[in-house]
């Protein structure tokens, strides 16, 4: 379990990494683990790739930093009790 994905979601804290290879900087929604029992991270995201709201896998995320940037409420899509997640650790 990351602790600092818990932070950043509880604070409403932007967040940014790498991901495949390419910088991505975002709004965590939510954080669980999936059905194929890895750890997985629903995000809004502003910037660094095509999808608006995709999901994470958080074994794959490199160079993890969360940035002195707030947001005040979640992505157009966001839906508590994410489908994709069979245990989930923190929402918004």
């Amino acid at each position: 379990m990351n602790l600092h994905i818990i932070h950043a979601i509880r604070n409403k804290q932007r967040m940014q990494f790498v991901y495949n290879g390419k910088l991505r900087h975002i709004e965590p929604q939510c954080y669980g683990l999936g059905t194929k029992n890895t750890e997985l991270l629903r995000a809004y995201q502003l910037s660094g790739g095509t999808q608006p709201e995709p999901l994470f896998d958080v074994s794959k995320i490199e160079d993890l930093k969360l940035l002195n940037e707030f947001f005040t409420k979640p992505g157009p899509n966001y839906k508590k009790g994410d489908s994709a997640m069979k245990t989930i650790f923190c929402e918004l």
